[in-house]
């Protein structure tokens, strides 16, 4: 919970300071993927290539549409616009962040990658 908080307040800080310029969600979309990694890291999960890509395209598609599409339209009312931006900013890492935590802590998980491991032939 602590590490999913201190990346909720990196990203308050990111939005906070580029929430006027357009575009810059790619920020934000790239310190959510490192807090996918480093969460599945705490978790002993390992993620490979593929599932990191797909992560960063729904991220990515998830951001570009709540952060620039939705709140684009309230940046034409100054203050409200800027303060919903950040808000929805933080919520947003706040709760992916969450449910990363929960998805690699059931204990499913870890059990499907231990039998995974098992199963492989050994190298020689």
């Amino acid at each position: 919970m602590k590490l999913i908080l201190i990346y909720t307040l990196i990203a308050g800080v990111i939005s906070a300071i580029t929430a006027p310029i357009p575009g810059t969600s790619l920020l934000l979309t790239a310190l959510e993927i490192y807090m996918i990694v480093h969460l599945s890291k705490v978790h002993e999960y390992k993620l490979g290539f593929k599932e990191i890509g797909y992560s960063a395209v729904t991220l990515y598609g998830l951001s570009t549409f709540l952060k620039d599409v939705a709140l684009e339209i309230l940046t034409f009312f100054p203050v409200i616009g800027y303060i919903s931006e950040v808000i929805v900013a933080i919520l947003f890492v706040f709760f992916l962040g969450m449910l990363a935590d929960l998805y690699f802590s059931k204990p499913t998980r870890r059990k499907n990658k231990q039998l995974e491991e098992d199963s492989k032939p050994p190298l020689p």
